[in-house]
């Protein structure tokens, strides 16, 4: 970076992933303006230092405004439940396709040198290969995966008319502020709140499907990372290893001695996910530093 002082917009900056990455644009010794609608997002996570502009990003006025001398765009605003795409798909496409695609022509209009947008692991759906290589084969098995394979469509089609973009594939974020009180929050979040609550731990199907959890402050780092690169596509975001959920559960009741149930397998959950990260070692410089046992012994303490 320059010793210019760079603003960057990060959407959905008062979410989850968006408020720890607004947090490392400004400990870098960026500006910060965070786009979000407070639909799922919180006024109190935006952190000090940013300017806070509040509106969805299917808002083109707001949009305009937000993107108004920024440097680059971090896109994280979506819609980002599997579960709650099957049962709204059109609302899930609405926000996730049709806001991304305004988001990158108000980007272009600004003249934002670059943008920075999540995709996720969910586009790999259940393609049996491991690990899920940037050239996997994509089997979107849910409206929301869906959404993300159009997402970088959409970016790619854009190329051309000069919007350099790098699409992370994030696979299983995890970490501090993760929501937890609604019915379709990540399974790290709700486990370890119903752990401290004494509450028995719901595994949906047998447990033996795995995920690639990565911890959010490496999230964020990615993301910083990419804005400053100028490698483009798509990039894997990953720790590299995969947890069944069985043996999360039972991690977690290494702490608290909680009782695990067993129901009925998610719509349109995939059996087994871990990554390749090597061509985010290699382009971004980036390696995860946050080991699953730190990072959840973090949030169990």
């Amino acid at each position: 970076m320059t010793d210019e002082r760079r603003t960057v917009l990060v959407t959905g900056g008062a979410g989850f992933i968006g408020s720890h990455a607004a947090r490392a644009f400004l400990d870098r010794g960026y500006a910060v303006t965070v786009l979000d609608s407070l639909v799922s997002g919180a006024r109190e996570n935006v952190p000090a230092g940013a300017t806070f502009v509040q509106g969805d990003i299917r808002d083109e006025d707001a949009l305009a405004r937000a993107c108004r001398g920024a440097y680059g765009v971090v896109h994280l605003a979506a819609l980002v439940s599997v579960p709650e795409s099957v049962q709204h798909p059109e609302e899930t496409l609405d926000v996730n396709v049709r806001g991304t695609s305004l988001v990158f022509e108000a980007a272009l209009r600004a003249g934002c040198k670059r943008v920075v947008y999540a995709s996720s692991a969910a586009v790999y759906g259940d393609e049996p290969s491991l690990p899920k290589r940037e050239d996997s084969p994509l089997r979107p098995q849910s409206p929301y995966a869906e959404s993300k394979v159009e997402n970088e469509r959409l970016a790619e089609r854009l190329a051309a008319r000069g919007l350099s973009s790098l699409g992370l594939r994030f696979f299983n974020v995890y970490g501090p502020g993760q929501r937890a009180d609604h019915a379709y929050a990540s399974v790290i979040p709700q486990f370890v709140a119903r752990a401290k609550r004494g509450e028995v731990l719901s595994v949906s199907g047998d447990g033996a499907q795995t995920r690639d959890f990565v911890h959010v402050r490496d999230v964020a780092d990615a993301l910083v990372r990419a804005l400053e690169s100028s490698t483009t596509g798509v990039c894997n975001i990953a720790s590299g290893t995969e947890t069944s959920v069985a043996a999360l559960a039972a991690l977690i009741q290494e702490r608290y001695p909680v009782a695990v149930e067993h129901g009925p397998a998610r719509a349109g959950d995939i059996l087994h996910s871990v990554a390749d990260i090597e061509h985010a070692k290699e382009l971004l410089a980036w390696t995860p530093r946050t080991a699953f046992s730190d990072g959840l012994a973090e949030l169990l303490a």
